[in-house]
């Protein structure tokens, strides 16, 4: 489905004159971008003792685009313009073709990028992780969530976690992978829970349009989210006086948790759902406060860390 052109006078002209520079980085998924780029930057720095070369920063940024572009383009498809949406979900709707056409062309280069830099190690453990993208994007397009063992938010977030930690996978002996993989896991649950925060703000204009998430199949409180992100510090924060999981790393988690519960807190008492809106932006910028609580703190505790060594 293809969208027709907005009259300039309609709600959804009015939304899109609404719209920032940082709008603009969630529309286009550079935010998922930079949270790929910073932990994928933290796991390097923590398991391999160096940062990351250009071009497998180049191939997991490019991969992590070409995941959420898709994911949203396919959304898109089943979007419903007469009905309340998010201006994500217009965004894709309304640019599909170009954005069809960027898409191939970004593939094509990470293929390149790929078969020129990536070492054997990585190829395998690469291939591993696009496999399992393959088949999350054919199961999330289900229109009935309860057809699903797991919600799409978790599935995206321990996919997601997976993809980041790719080269230390690659470059660690198994013997030594134990703290990795307990790692991942942690990360993982933390990015999910990400997810299903941005799925409860958006759960009034997903439920309009049918799009399946965590929320559908019920009417959802905060519970979960706090639980979930209680329990994520707490195994955190054990792992971390034991030192199960490394110190640096379990520093980025926590710090990360606590802002993402901050922000979360603070939305309670300001965001509300808007349901009779046609199109919407994130109102408050939670969204994107979301991404930053997984983007700042790595990065302050990366710089930090570079200027105290």
């Amino acid at each position: 489905m293809v969208a027709t052109p907005i009259p300039s006078d309609s709600p959804q002209a009015t939304a899109w004159s609404r719209t920032r520079v940082w709008h603009v980085v969630n529309l286009c998924s550079l935010d998922a971008v930079s949270v790929g780029l910073t932990w994928q930057l933290v796991f390097t720095l923590q398991f391999c003792g160096r940062v990351p070369q250009i071009a497998e920063s180049g191939i997991i940024g490019v991969t992590i685009w070409l995941a959420y572009t898709a994911d949203r383009i396919l959304d898109s498809r089943r979007l419903d313009p007469d009905l309340p949406h998010t201006l994500r979900h217009r965004f894709h709707c309304q640019f599909q073709r170009p954005l069809s056409c960027i898409w191939i062309i970004a593939f094509s280069v990470d293929v390149m990028l790929m078969t020129t830099f990536a070492t054997p190690a990585q190829i395998k453990w690469g291939l591993g992780c696009l496999l399992l993208v393959v088949v999350y994007l054919l199961r999330v397009q289900q229109r009935d969530a309860r057809k699903r063992r797991f919600p799409k938010e978790l599935q995206a977030g321990f996919l997601f976690g997976f993809g980041i930690s790719l080269i230390c996978w690659s470059e660690l002996p198994s013997s030594a992978r134990t703290p990795l993989m307990l790692s991942t896991v942690l990360t993982g649950l933390l990015f999910s829970i990400n997810c299903a925060t941005v799925a409860y703000w958006e759960r009034g204009l997903d439920a309009v349009q049918e799009f399946a998430s965590w929320t559908s199949p019920r009417s959802p409180t905060a519970t979960p989210i706090a639980l979930a992100l209680a329990i994520q510090v707490a195994v955190t924060a054990i792992l971390f006086v034991v030192e199960i999981i490394p110190l640096f790393l379990g520093c980025c988690l926590l710090s990360s948790s606590l802002l993402l519960g901050i922000i979360f807190v603070a939305s309670r008492w300001q965001r509300r759902c808007e349901p009779n809106t046609v199109v919407t932006v994130p109102p408050s910028g939670w969204e994107l406060l979301a991404d930053i609580s997984l983007i700042f703190p790595p990065t302050f505790i990366v710089i930090l860390t570079a200027f105290c060594n």
